[in-house]
């Protein structure tokens, strides 16, 4: 299967391969300081049984079965895979999801530990939000998640929209890109059984499809603080919850290779070696490699893909050939001030609150100067 993605410039429509790679050898579970374990050396899991739970809230589940290896030492948990993709079914699961009312949707999403950017999606509802967003953009350069996601879902996550912005009494807006074409268009064939979503196609593109970008754009009445952003992932969460009464098992993951041509959405397990992943679902060799996550242009450079597995801050993987690039001094030539969408000064010794760490900067500084970084 393949999307193609049209690019405003002359750019040849770009074709993003889709992979899956849903039997690795093994997941991981990080146990972090407060944690509550809820497994032992030797136990049999299931996918979708519970793991562990952070002194957050924040639940992490088997996404694979098989038997756990408990390494306290070095704080993991290892579930080797036995490729039987034996599951716990619940019986929360519902045909329709329309009739749920707000004490479900707060509990079934309490109860799983749903988590976006660090903040319960909970917490948020019950705060009593005065809008909901869903920025279903994939928001980074050369990321394609949110796209494959939504394209497979529409149905689902229009009907999550819609029973939100009834049960919490809250105006909902979906943005999408007009680059998205197969979604706008898939949208817009049955957007009309849904009357409490505000449908908007942008022709924005990175950075001002961030949500901060957005919130100044098109909904300036609100405070930041007052609008609760949900990209697709997240009310994907919500979907699974209410509709199939589980977590969320697989994640779509970008792997790019350094030119648009070459470009890879994987369907994967939370849990998975981001190492094993690309070998074996890719065949690609990343020895000599330079490696960034999420966004080539904040200069996140991973050393180690190894010990990495994909988590919810597992979005992009860039692999450029590698390169020996240093820091000079500052030229003062002005081009990281030019650039920056909300007009502050990224050479300033503390970035200014307004930073949405785009990371655009950086990418064009000719003295090569990391300004995301705390050192200036």
């Amino acid at each position: 299967m393949k999307l193609t993605y049209k690019f405003n410039n002359d750019e040849k429509n770009l074709e993003i391969n889709k992979e899956e790679y849903l039997a690795p050898e093994n997941i991981i579970v990080y146990i972090r300081e407060g944690d509550t374990v809820y497994v032992k050396n030797g136990d049999y899991v299931y996918i979708n049984q519970l793991i562990k739970e952070a002194s957050n809230g924040i639940k992490s589940y088997a996404t694979v079965s098989g038997t756990v290896e408990m390494n306290e030492e070095e704080g993991i948990i290892k579930v080797v895979n036995d490729k039987t993709n034996s599951a716990f079914v619940s019986e929360e699961a519902l045909d329709d999801i329309s009739e749920v009312k707000k004490e479900v949707i707060l509990e079934m999403c309490e109860n799983l530990g749903i988590d976006y950017e660090n903040k319960l999606i909970v917490n948020k509802l019950k705060n009593k939000s005065k809008v909901l967003i869903i920025n279903a953009i994939d928001v980074e350069p050369y990321q394609f998640n949110n796209n494959y996601l939504f394209q497979d879902n529409v149905t689902g996550l229009l009907e999550t929209t819609n029973l939100l912005a009834k049960r919490f009494n809250i105006d909902a807006h979906l943005i999408l890109s007009k680059y998205d074409d197969n979604n706008v268009a898939a949208v817009r064939e049955i957007i009309a059984k849904y009357n409490d979503i505000n449908f908007k196609v942008i022709p924005d593109v990175f950075p001002y499809t961030t949500n901060q970008c957005i919130a100044r754009k098109y909904f300036n009445a609100y405070k930041y603080d007052d609008i609760l952003f949900l990209d697709t992932f997240a009310l994907y969460k919500i979907y699974m919850a209410l509709k199939e009464g589980l977590p969320v098992a697989d994640r779509y993951i970008t792997i790019c290779f350094g030119e648009a041509t070459k470009v890879y959405v994987v369907k994967t397990k939370y849990g998975a070696n981001l190492g094993e992943l690309i070998k074996n679902s890719l065949s690609e060799s990343i020895e000599n490699k330079d490696i960034y996550l999420n966004n080539f242009m904040r200069r996140v450079k991973c050393d180690n893909l190894e010990s990495l597995v994909v988590s919810d801050n597992t979005k992009t993987i860039f692999i450029f050939d590698k390169q020996d690039i240093k820091a000079s001094k500052c030229i003062k030539c002005g081009k990281c001030v030019d650039i920056c969408p909300v007009e502050i000064n990224p050479l300033a010794k503390v970035l200014d609150s307004a930073c949405i760490r785009c990371g655009l900067c950086s990418y064009v500084c000719p003295a090569n100067i990391n300004l995301l970084s705390k050192e200036k």
